[in-house]
C-alpha cells in the first residue's frame, strides 16, 4: 500500500472510533443577550466573574471564536491579542513555543531556565517550553492574563499568563466529528461526545484527535543536485530528495468525568495522553560568515573546511553572505543553480566523518514528544458562602528533537532527549461576605524533575551531556477585593514563594573517539559538578476598580511578579558556570472596559509603565578572566529597564449578523541601567529589548448570513501585523548607531480568510479555510550561531495554505 494512502485510511477507519469514545470541540456559544454579544466568564480571580468585570487586561475567546479563525495551537490565538507575542521556537529550541507578553517572556526552552509567561491548562502549570506548542482541542475557552500576575499565578508570570480551559463533561450529548483535508496533504480527524453515566451524578467526556501533515521544508542532498561536487553524498537511489521538515504526525486523547455526588460536592478528573512523532522544526539557512578577500577560506566552518569539497555552482564558495539557499534577509539573491525557493536546505542530519574520529551517525529525523497526565479537581461548598478547591495533578513527558544548520557540511550537529515529571498541589479556600467582600486564600506545592541528554557536535567540541535539573516551588497566597461603597472596590494581593532549583552537570566523551571517549579536557571539570539557585519572593497586587455606570468600568492597580532564578545551563568552561538572579518586575496600569450603545460596540483600552529589573538575557560572548570569550551561551542579568505601553481591542456589532473586530497595540523598551557583565558582553543602554515590537495590530470581519430554512453562510476575513523585532540582547552597535541586522526578524502583514456554511438545524457544517492568503515569506523565528558556527538558521513559517473541513454534530 502507498504510504501517503496507507495514512489516511488509517485516520479514516479512526474517524468512527472517535465517533463513539471521543469528545472534542464545542457547539459555538450561545450569544448572550443583546445584539449576539459573547459574554465571556473567566475566573483570573480565583473566582466566576464576566469578562468586562474583571480589573486586569485580559483577552477572552472561546470556542466558537478559535474555530471561526481556524486556530489549531496555541501559537494561533496570539496574533489577534495586543502585546503578545506566540510563535514556534527556532529549531535548536525543539518542539515548544516563544512566549512573551508586553516584552517580556522567554525563548530558550533549556529546563534551567525558567518561562517568563505561565502556562495552564485547567488551573494545572506547565512549567516548561518543552511541549508548550500545544494543540487546541476540545476547549472552552482560552484567556491571555496581561501584565505580571504574581499574585494570581504565582511563579514565572512576570509578563503575564495563557489559561486554557476544556470543556467539562455534563448532560449535553455535545456530539461531534470533523474531518479535514488541506495542503501539504493535510489529513486530521476530530470527534467526540459526553455521556451520562448515572444521571444527576456522574457524566463522561472523551476527546480524541489524529493529524497527518507533510512538511513544507524540502530537503535535498546536495551532491545529487550539483553534480560535479565533491561534498559527501547522503542519497541513496535517483532522487535527489531526503526528505522534509515541518511535517506533523500525532494523535492524542483525553478522557474526562464529572462526579456529583452531593448538591455541595463535584469532582473532576481528567487524563489526557498526546502521542507526537513529527518532523524536525523547518529551518533555513540564511547565512554564513566568510573573510572579505574572495576564494578565501569560509569562515565558521573549521572542519572540514571549505577548501575540502568542490562546491559546484553554489553561493558557499563565490559570494558574500547566503550559502544554500536562494533568499535571505540579510542579503540579495543566492547563486544556487538548483533551485531559488526559500523553503529548502541541505541538511542531512548525518555526519560522515566525525571529527574526533567516531563512527558515522546519524541524528533522528523528528522533533517528537510523548506526553500524559491526570488532573483532579475537587470543589466542595461548606456553606453557602465558603468554598473549598482542591486541584491535584502529575504530568509527565518524553520527546527526542535533532538540530542542524542547515548545510550538508555539519559544522553543528545536535541529537537532543528530554524528560519532565512533575507533580502540583493546590489549595484554595474562598469566602463571601455579602455585597461587601470576597477573599481568596490558598497554598501551592510543585515539584519536577528534568533531565536532559544529548549528543552534541560543534566545531571545536564533541560530547554526551546528560543533565539533571530537580526543583521545588512552595508559596501561600492571598487575594481579596472589598467594596465600601457602591460601584467601588478595592483589591489587595500578596504571595509568597519558596523556590529550590539544583542543576547537577553530566559531561561524557563519544565512545569510539580518538580519545578513547574521554571528555573534552575543556569539559571535564564539568562532569559531576553540582549548582543551583533557593530563594524567596514577595508579590503584591493592590487596585481601585470604579464602575462609573453599567456600561462603564474604569481601574487603576500596581501589580509585581518574577521569573526564578538558575545557572548557566551550557558551560564550555567551568568558569562559565555562574548563576543568574531571578527577574523582577513593578508595574503600573489604568484600564478602561466599556460595552457602549446597547452593547453593539465593546471597547477595551489599557496602558502601562513596567519598571523591569534584573533583566535576564543569553550572550554568545563571555570575556571572563582566563578563558576564550567563545564558545559561550551565558544567561546573565544584563540590568534594568522601562517599557511603556497602550493597548486598544474593540468588537463592533453595527447590524445583526456583523461583527469587527480590531486591537492595536504599542510598546518601548529602554534601558535605564545596564550591569558591568553585560557592558564586558557588548549590551549596552542603546540596544533594545527582545520580541519586543514597536506596533501590532490586528482585525477581523465576519458576517452571519442567514439563508432562511437553508441555513447559514459565514465569511470571515483576519488581517494581523506585526513589526520586526530584535532576537539577540546586543542589538544596536554604539559606535555608528546601526542595528543588528543579523539578529532583527522582519515584519509581516498576513491575511487569512475562511467561509462556513452551517444547515438550519447546525447538524452539518462546511468550511473552507486559506491561509497566509498572500503567499507572504515570513520568519517566526532565526537562531543567529555566529558565535559558534558562524552561522545563522531561520524558521520560515508556511506558504500560503488551503483546507476544506466538514462536521457532523449529533
Amino acid at each position: 500500500m502507498n504510504y501517503r494512502k496507507g495514512k489516511v485510511l488509517v485516520y479514516a477507519s479512526s474517524a468512527a472510533l472517535a465517533m463513539a469514545l471521543f469528545g472534542g470541540e464545542a457547539h459555538a456559544e450561545e450569544q448572550a443577550a443583546k445584539n449576539n454579544a459573547p459574554e465571556i466568564v473567566v475566573t483570573a480571580q480565583f473566582r466566576s466573574q464576566k469578562l468586562q468585570d474583571v480589573p486586569i487586561a485580559i483577552t477572552a475567546v472561546n470556542s466558537a471564536m478559535l474555530e471561526q479563525r481556524g486556530a489549531t495551537n496555541i501559537a494561533d490565538i496570539g496574533s489577534s491579542a495586543p502585546n503578545v507575542t506566540l510563535r514556534p521556537a527556532a529549531a535548536s529550541f525543539g518542539p515548544s513555543v516563544v512566549a512573551y507578553i508586553r516584552g517580556v517572556g522567554q525563548r530558550d526552552t533549556n529546563f534551567a531556565l525558567e518561562p517568563g509567561v505561565g502556562l495552564y491548562i485547567d488551573d494545572v502549570y506547565l512549567p516548561t517550553m518543552h511541549g508548550s506548542l500545544l494543540n487546541l482541542v476540545d476547549l472552552d475557552r482560552v484567556e491571555i492574563l496581561r501584565g505580571p500576575q504574581g499574585t494570581l499565578a504565582g511563579q514565572n508570570s512576570i509578563g503575564g499568563a495563557i489559561k486554557l480551559y476544556s470543556k467539562k463533561p455534563d448532560a449535553n450529548p455535545d456530539a461531534y466529528l470533523s474531518a479535514t483535508y488541506g495542503a501539504y496533504n493535510r489529513v486530521e480527524i476530530r470527534g467526540g461526545s459526553n455521556f451520562t453515566i448515572a444521571p444527576d451524578k456522574l457524566y463522561m467526556r472523551l476527546t480524541g484527535v489524529g493529524v497527518h501533515k507533510d512538511g513544507y521544508v524540502t530537503r535535498y542532498d546536495y551532491a545529487c543536485t550539483h553534480p560535479g561536487s565533491t561534498v559527501p553524498s547522503s542519497v541513496t537511489g535517483s532522487s535527489c530528495k531526503l526528505g522534509t521538515e515541518g511535517g506533523k504526525d500525532y494523535v492524542a486523547g483525553r478522557a474526562a468525568f464529572r462526579w456529583t455526588p452531593t448538591s455541595f460536592l463535584t469532582a473532576d478528573i481528567a487524563v489526557d495522553i498526546t502521542r507526537d512523532n513529527s518532523e524536525p522544526t523547518p529551518s533555513t539557512l540564511l547565512y554564513v560568515g566568510r573573510n572579505a578577500n574572495p576564494g578565501s577560506t569560509l569562515t565558521g566552518i573549521a572542519s572540514p573546511p571549505a577548501a575540502a569539497y568542490v562546491l559546484n555552482g553554489n553561493v558557499y564558495g563565490n559570494a558574500t553572505g547566503s550559502p544554500f539557499i536562494s533568499y535571505s534577509p540579510f542579503g540579495a539573491y543566492a547563486q544556487d543553480t538548483f533551485s531559488r525557493s526559500p523553503y529548502i536546505n541541505y541538511e542531512n542530519y548525518t555526519d560522515t566523518t566525525p571529527r574526533d574520529g567516531s563512527a558515522p551517525w546519524q541524528a533522528p529525523l523528528k522533533a517528537a514528544l510523548n506526553t500524559w497526565g491526570i488532573s483532579g479537581t475537587l470543589s466542595a461548598t461548606l456553606t453557602p458562602n465558603l468554598k473549598l478547591t482542591s486541584i491535584t495533578a502529575y504530568r509527565q513527558f518524553d520527546g527526542t528533537y535533532s538540530t542542524g544548520d542547515g548545510s550538508p557540511l555539519n559544522p553543528s550537529l545536535q541529537a537532543n532527549n528530554i524528560y519532565n515529571k512533575q507533580f502540583s498541589e493546590e489549595l484554595r479556600l474562598s469566602a463571601k461576605f455579602g455585597d461587601l467582600a470576597n477573599l481568596t486564600v490558598g497554598g501551592f506545592y510543585f515539584y519536577k524533575r528534568s533531565r536532559y541528554q544529548a549528543r552534541i557536535e560543534l566545531t571545536t567540541l564533541n560530547f554526551i551531556e546528560d543533565d539533571s535539573i530537580p526543583a521545588t516551588t512552595k508559596a501561600v497566597f492571598a487575594n481579596a477585593d472589598i467594596s465600601p461603597i457602591r460601584n467601588l472596590t478595592v483589591i489587595g494581593g500578596i504571595r509568597y514563594t519558596d523556590q529550590s532549583k539544583t542543576f547537577y552537570y553530566g559531561r561524557f566523551g563519544v565512545p569510539g573517539s580518538s580519545t578513547g571517549g574521554a571528555v573534552p579536557p575543556s569539559l571535564a571539570a564539568l562532569n559531576g559538578l553540582v549548582g543551583g539557585f533557593n530563594g524567596g519572593r514577595f508579590d503584591y497586587r493592590a487596585a481601585l476598580q470604579y464602575r462609573f455606570n453599567d456600561d462603564v468600568m474604569g481601574y487603576a492597580q500596581f501589580s509585581t511578579g518574577f521569573r526564578g532564578g538558575g545557572i548557566n545551563p551550557r558551560p564550555f568552561f567551568p568558569a562559565q558556570a555562574l548563576p543568574h538572579s531571578p527577574e523582577k518586575l513593578n508595574a503600573y496600569e489604568v484600564g478602561l472596559k466599556t460595552d457602549l450603545f446597547d452593547r453593539r460596540l465593546r471597547m477595551n483600552f489599557s496602558g502601562f509603565i513596567n519598571k523591569y529589573t534584573d533583566i535576564l538575557v543569553t550572550v554568545a560572548s563571555c570575556p571572563l578572566p582566563g578563558v576564550p570569550a567563545a564558545p559561550c551561551s551565558l544567561p546573565l542579568n544584563a540590568g534594568n529597564a522601562t517599557i511603556k505601553g497602550l493597548e486598544a481591542e474593540m468588537r463592533l456589532q453595527p447590524v445583526p449578523g456583523l461583527t469587527v473586530e480590531a486591537s492595536l497595540a504599542y510598546l518601548d523598551f529602554k534601558y535605564d541601567s545596564v550591569s558591568a557583565a553585560a557592558v564586558t558582553s557588548g549590551i549596552g543602554t542603546e540596544d533594545k529589548g527582545q520580541y519586543i515590537s514597536p506596533w501590532q495590530w490586528s482585525f477581523a470581519v465576519q458576517y452571519d448570513w442567514s439563508l432562511g430554512s437553508m441555513g447559514t453562510i459565514t465569511p470571515r476575513v483576519d488581517v494581523n501585523h506585526i513589526d520586526s523585532f530584535n532576537r539577540n540582547a546586543n542589538n544596536v552597535d554604539a559606535a555608528t548607531g546601526g542595528k543588528d541586522i543579523f539578529g532583527q526578524v522582519p515584519g509581516y502583514t498576513l491575511v487569512n480568510a475562511r467561509i462556513a456554511y452551517q444547515t438550519a438545524g447546525k447538524e452539518w457544517e462546511l468550511a473552507v479555510e486559506g491561509r497566509n492568503l498572500t503567499d507572504k515569506l515570513y520568519y517566526t523565528d532565526i537562531f543567529d550561531n555566529r558565535g559558534s558556527t558562524n552561522s545563522i538558521q531561520g524558521t520560515p513559517a508556511e506558504p500560503r495554505t488551503w483546507a476544506v473541513t466538514v462536521k457532523r454534530r449529533f
